[in-house]
């Protein structure tokens, strides 16, 4: 990974260390995520509720999308996939629930522990083809920082 990359990684590690509460946890990370690009025009999280997810603190354009079931959208596909989904164009992607007309492309990362999925890191890019391997190594790593922290702040 990049050095900017890991640096982003190991400050969001940081800053997320004593926060207290998951809201808390998710706002941190999400401002952090979103200063690292100008390229990122809408950065946030979806969480986990019983057999849906649910919009969580986030940077950007108002969403519609406050609550997408399993298997609908690029966001439901990752988290049933329980794998990262990047779409270079998703006006090519039927899955695309459209948020906003300017979105070209997106990439979605699930917070996984062990096969359970917390919910998902989401950002979107006005630009075609904006994430690289680089981008989704980091979004990887802090959804690893996210799901420790998340672990600690369920169980205390």
């Amino acid at each position: 990974m990049e050095p900017d990359r890991e640096r982003l990684v190991e400050t969001v590690k940081a800053a997320v260390s004593s926060v207290g509460s998951e809201t808390a946890l998710l706002q941190t990370t999400v401002e952090f995520i979103d200063r690292f690009s100008d390229g990122y025009n809408w950065t946030g999280f979806y969480m986990m509720r019983s057999d849906h997810l649910e919009v969580g603190p986030y940077l950007g354009p108002a969403t519609e999308y406050t609550r997408i079931e399993l298997n609908r959208g690029i966001c439901g596909a990752a988290a049933t996939r329980k794998k990262t989904v990047t779409v270079d164009d998703v006006q090519s992607d039927p899955r695309f629930l459209a948020c906003s007309l300017s979105t070209r492309s997106e990439i979605v990362v699930p917070l996984m522990d062990g096969d359970q999925c917390f919910g998902e890191i989401d950002i979107d890019s006005n630009q075609p083809a904006f994430f690289t391997d680089q981008d989704r190594m980091m979004l990887e790593a802090i959804a690893e920082v996210i799901v420790a922290r998340l672990r600690q702040l369920r169980q205390s």
